[in-house]
This record gives C-alpha cells, structure tokens and sequence, in this order.
C-alpha cells in the first residue's frame, strides 16, 4: 500500500519555477512588441518625437500679428503646432482667438505646396521675420522645400526629407482684417515643378461649409471639383468666423473639409481640416492674393 504524505503534495501557493519564468517572458515578449510597434509608428509617420524635442529645447517664440478684430495670427519657424500626420511640416499663418488656436490639423493661411515630377513637396524648415509700420504688419516666412510625401506603404515613410528642391517667400501683409499674401517663387526657379497649391487651412470641426460670394451655403467633401470663381469662403457657424479667398482667377480654387479618425496598420490617425486651395499653373516669379476674415461674433467684418 502506498502512502501519500504531506511531502509528497505541491503546496497549492507553490509555483513551479518553470512557469514563473515562463510567464515572465510572454511578458517581457509582450513588451517588446508594443515597443517595437510604437518605435516603427514613430518612424513611418513621426509624432511624439516633435512634443518631446519641445520640451527639452528652447523654441522660439511666434511672430504674431492682431486683426481689427481681436482676432490673431501666429507663425513660427518651427513646425509647430504639431498636429496629426503633418506634425513635421511647416505651417502658414495660424488663426487663433482668445488665446486658443483654430488651426487643428490644417496647414494655416498661404502655404506652399510645390508639386515636381508627380511628387508633392513640403517644408520642414523656415526662416521667418517681421515688420512693422504703423497699422500694417507684415509677417514673413521663406519655406525650403526638403521633404516628399509618399502614400505609408509598409516599410515606407509618409514623409521623407531629401536635398531641397528651391524655396519660396511668402510675405503676408496684414492690415485691418485683410491678409494680402504675395508669394516670391523665384527660389523655384531650378526646381523641374509643375505647379504649385496655396493651402488655406484651418480646422475642419469648427469650419464646416464654403460660401460663394453670394453668401450661399455650399457643402464641403473632402476634395472638390474646382469652383470657378474669383472669390470663395469657409465659414464657423458656432463661432461667426468666415474666411474668405479671393485673387484675380489666376488659379483654380478647390474647396475641401476632412473630420475623421481612423485607424492605420502604423496607428491611429486624426485628421481635422477645412479650407480653399488654390493651384497655380503658370510659372510666375510672383503672386498673389487676398484673404479677409470676417467675425460676426466681435461685429467686425470687411467690404
């Protein structure tokens, strides 16, 4: 007969060390995994990295410049604010009120897009100054157009930073509620492009339909069939503010808003912009056009 004794019975709080460290590891395999997938996240289309360099260099601050109606604009000559896929490119002119910036994910006011052998081309790098003379403020920013997008194909980066291409001066002189933008496109003078996009931006959940130059209502889709007209609009219905685009039909203008979230095989993507850009098919050394920002809100609007 054979005898079971307490010896012979695995104490039930006992864990066999094989599973311990077996454990241990699908943990640390776990790890690894969620690293490695933020860490390629990261490099296809990089945006933590921008936040963290803030914080441990000292930016400098923001040109900036007040509209007759309390209303602002900023531009940096960092990349900021860093926003959504674009968190590495350039901005143009950032709309802000009561300190709060209406730009989300869009490119700001008056930034160039050069489109060269089938590619489009972006700024990550810019010098900007300011000038000021009396009621007029003019707010500068010369782009250098280092970086391609790509569609994010695995193993691909959506943006890649390459020899620039040519740069292009922008300077945006502000005066009552008027911005007159006139772009120095003599720096492209090299670059084989074929046209180039004045991106009007700001973000989509607060603006959320165009107007003609009647003041009716037109629905925006992500991208839209170019509206022949001199003079387009995009309105914020809950704040009152309405931007309107115009120049002397030099370009095609294409009207377009996009709010959604969505998610990637490289992670969650946030997309938030409205706007009016404007396409520039003749090679001319300048150009420009005008944009107005009404603000009902503050009863300050231009005729």
């Amino acid at each position: 007969m054979r005898v079971f004794t307490t010896h012979n019975l695995l104490d039930k709080n006992e864990i066999p060390e094989k599973f311990v460290h077996k454990k241990s590891l699908s943990k640390i395999l776990f790890l690894v995994l969620i690293l490695a997938f933020f860490t390629y996240k990261e490099y296809a289309a990089p945006f933590w990295r921008y936040h963290i360099e803030s914080l441990i260099t000292k930016n400098k601050p923001p040109y900036s410049a007040t509209l007759a109606n309390g209303l602002t604009l900023e531009v940096y000559t960092d990349a900021r604010p860093h926003v959504g896929k674009i968190a590495g490119l350039q901005k143009g002119l950032i709309l802000k009120r009561d300190q709060t910036e209406l730009i989300g994910e869009g490119y700001g006011f008056g930034l160039p897009l050069v489109v060269s052998n089938g590619g489009s081309w972006l700024a990550s790098e810019a010098r900007i100054g300011k000038f000021v003379h009396g009621d007029t403020t003019v707010l500068s920013k010369l782009y250098v157009f280092d970086t391609q997008e790509f569609d994010v194909q695995f193993p691909r980066r959506r943006y890649v930073q390459t020899k620039p291409i040519g740069t292009v001066r922008i300077d945006y002189l502000i005066f009552g509620n008027i911005i007159e933008v006139t772009a120095d496109l003599k720096g492209l003078v090299d670059a084989d492009y074929e046209y180039v996009y004045f991106m009007n931006e700001q973000s989509g959940k607060h603006f959320r339909y165009g107007l003609n130059p009647l003041g009716q209502k037109i629905d925006l889709i992500q991208w839209q069939a170019p509206i022949p007209m001199a003079m387009l609009g995009i309105h914020a219905p809950r704040l009152g503010i309405t931007f309107w685009v115009k120049d002397n039909m030099e370009t095609l203008k294409f009207l377009g808003r996009e709010t959604l979230a969505r998610w990637h095989w490289y992670g969650h993507e946030s997309t938030n912009w409205a706007g009016c850009e404007l396409r520039l098919d003749n090679k001319k050394h300048m150009f420009k056009y005008q944009i107005k920002i009404d603000d009902i809100i503050n009863n300050q609007s231009t005729e």
